[in-house]
């Protein structure tokens, strides 16, 4: 059992919890395949998926929970954002603790999730450093854990909840939906500067089979009617108008589209889990295929991944190295023009 740290919790309003209409169900396993209702946010047409959470509903998990022995609240922010103000109680995992650091096309592996004997080409998932990881920041693969940071779908937002699914973590897994800790704080909730640490665990890792694809994967399935490979860059990434900094433009063929970015409202929160549901289907992201996400660097995949978690499909994995190897080879097939069908 690890000791609780000490911790300031925010002073919460009896009023406003009651406002928000709470609905929150027991955290269930994070393999899970069916959808959940969530509670009703005012700024979706109906329940949220199961995974993304409002502030209220962190409240709700603080009070039937112990923070920092069953319950571990992470800030994915830098360290330097984490130093400045967190959520009383939070932990930090930093972008640069869960992935390769940045790098152009040609200069290194770019945020590539760790692999067994750092290859970054043809490796699995080293299932062992992010146990270490996890384990030395005092996550155990039993507790409920919530993620907040940047927006979903970035390098310092919900990475961490994405790594913990591919890990099997047995525990719940919640992001705190939206620009975190602003959004808290706009709940009217505390923040505080004083960092919290928690006594190391034993994570032990329960993970997903294949849930990391390589090229040769890639080039494996391509035109398979099992597998759809999901885009969730912008159209002018898709077409090859925007090529970034790779040497070539376009995408996978075959590949379906949907920009990461219309899966959240303006106010970069979720949309309600049936508009999701509905964006994938009439798209063929269906749950009887594999589905395979990428974009640039797999940061952006981060979102669609969670959310098609939540929507129950089983089968779904990442192009890790995504398109900055794929555009920066001279033997892989890139389509540019926008399938009309």
């Amino acid at each position: 059992m690890k000791t609780k740290p000490h911790v300031v919790v925010a002073s919460l309003s009896f009023a406003l919890v009651l406002a928000a209409a709470l609905a929150l169900p027991t955290p269930v396993d994070a393999q899970a395949t069916q959808p959940s209702a969530r509670a009703v946010d005012a700024r979706t047409d109906g329940p949220t998926l199961r995974s993304f959470i409002c502030p209220a509903q962190l409240v709700e998990l603080l009070n039937t929970h112990t923070l920092g022995e069953d319950l571990v609240i992470v800030d994915a922010r830098s360290g330097n954002d984490y130093a400045t103000a967190h959520i009383p109680g939070a932990i930090n995992l930093a972008p640069s603790t869960m992935r390769t650091g940045k790098a152009k096309p040609g200069q290194g592996y770019s945020q590539y999730l760790f692999r067994v004997g750092d290859d970054y080409e043809n490796g699995t998932l080293d299932v062992d450093r992010y146990a270490a990881i996890l384990g030395g920041a005092g996550i155990d693969a039993t507790d409920t854990v919530v993620v907040y940071g940047n927006h979903a779908g970035k390098a310092d937002g919900t990475i961490p909840a994405m790594v913990l699914d591919m890990l099997g973590h047995r525990g719940g897994i919640y992001f705190l939906d939206g620009r975190g800790l602003e959004r808290w704080q706009s709940a009217g909730f505390e923040a505080t500067a004083e960092p919290t640490a928690l006594p190391p665990t034993d994570y032990l890792a329960s993970p997903r089979v294949g849930v990391v694809w390589n090229l040769a994967d890639v080039v494996a399935h391509t035109g398979k009617g099992d597998v759809v490979f999901y885009d969730t860059r912008s159209l002018p990434e898709f077409t090859g108008e925007n090529r970034r900094s790779n040497q070539r433009g376009g995408h996978i063929p075959g590949a379906v589209r949907i920009d990461y970015g219309d899966l959240m409202d303006a106010d970069k929160r979720t949309l309600a889990a049936e508009r999701v549901a509905e964006l994938h289907e009439s798209a063929g992201v269906t749950a009887d295929k594999t589905v395979v996400l990428y974009c640039q660097t797999s940061t952006r995949v981060s979102l669609p991944y969670l959310a098609l978690r939540d929507l129950g499909y089983e089968n779904v994995v990442v192009y890790d190295a995504s398109m900055h190897e794929y555009l920066n080879r001279d033997d892989t097939e890139v389509a540019t023009v926008v399938d009309s069908d």
